[in-house]
């Protein structure tokens, strides 16, 4: 049995999850229902905040991170907190604990790359391992599509498109790092142009002309005061791949011939289905298993090495677009 804890106590961390409906996407509600987590702590700057997680999940508030990590001692930990506190929260677990094993960061893991080297440094010398919740790779769904892609019965990828909102950084991170993720493969980027402002500082959505796998890719930014979205369109010389509605809906076609003798797209049901069915429920049971078996081969594709990845892209598009501007 193992014991998880919480810093940063709002939505993603629980608050508002209902906890007797099926769906389960927070840490605090993930790491309750799995059977392996004997006891949960949480810590908010406001104590409030973590008293009623608390008191939600059954567990322990503490009022700050070293009397969490030394009185508690966590096997695994979430960080939870807003995007520009991630590496500031991170160093000071890291620098502070006696007992983490494992944490578990949200996304964007860090802002910088100064800040990224530090995290892979202390990582690789205190032996603790970070994670990071791009929930996408989490998903069952999403992993067969990636199987899919990569079995090549689709044929050739000749075209990709995609809708979002809620600025390059925060929401791209996560168009930016499933498609890398389907394909093993890098975004080039070519033009980046303004789109609007999102609530988020410093972080516009912007419409992006790229190619993947040396294929045209469209990113197109829509204002968030129409509507929110989220949909991803890749056509192959064999079908194409439907993930709409933020990855819950997911829809595979494949070329058929019909009575005609024309070339159609007919809906492969068998493929087709439900995206994102709690990710993070995956997510902790990977976090347990490596916690019982110590096996780091099973963090691989949610680990530092990958965030990378995705994260040079994010900051080659802010550095392409402020040199456009």
């Amino acid at each position: 049995m193992f014991k998880a804890a919480v810093i940063g106590c709002g939505m993603i961390a629980g608050a508002y999850e209902d906890l007797d409906s099926p769906v389960i996407y927070s840490h605090g509600k993930a790491y309750f229902k799995n059977g392996f987590i004997e006891d949960i702590a949480f810590m908010d700057k406001h104590p409030e905040r973590s008293g009623l997680l608390a008191q939600k999940y059954r567990g322990v508030a503490y009022n700050g991170i070293h009397e969490l990590l030394h009185d508690f001692k966590p096997d695994c930990i979430s960080v939870c907190v807003p995007d520009d506190h991630h590496f500031t929260v991170l160093k000071s677990v890291i620098d502070n604990s006696k007992s983490i094993k494992i944490i578990f960061a949200e996304k964007p893991v860090c802002s910088t790359r100064e800040e990224l080297k530090v995290l892979k440094n202390l990582e690789r010398s205190t032996g603790i391992r970070i994670i990071v919740n791009h929930s996408r790779r989490f998903d069952s769904a999403h992993q067969r599509i990636k199987s899919l892609i990569q079995g090549g019965t689709l044929g050739k990828f000749i075209r990709g498109d995609v809708d979002y909102y809620g600025g390059w950084s925060h929401l791209g991170v996560h168009i930016v790092d499933i498609l890398q993720y389907f394909f093993d493969d890098v975004i080039l980027l070519k033009k980046m142009e303004y789109v609007c402002e999102s609530k988020y500082p410093k972080d516009p959505t912007l419409n992006v002309d790229s190619a993947l796998a040396s294929v045209p890719l469209r990113m197109t930014g829509i204002d968030e005061k129409f509507y929110q979205i989220l949909d991803i369109n890749l056509k192959f010389e064999k079908g194409q791949i439907r993930i709409e509605d933020f990855g819950k809906d997911i829809r595979i076609f494949r070329k058929v011939i019909n009575q005609e003798k024309e070339n159609v797209l007919s809906l492969d049901s068998g493929h087709s289905g439900v995206g994102m069915t709690s990710p993070i429920v995956n997510a902790v049971e990977t976090i347990v298993k490596f916690l019982k078996n110590q096996d780091e081969g099973i963090l691989y594709s949610f680990g530092l090495e990958q965030a990378e990845i995705t994260m040079n892209t994010l900051w080659k598009g802010v550095t392409l677009y402020e040199n456009q501007s």
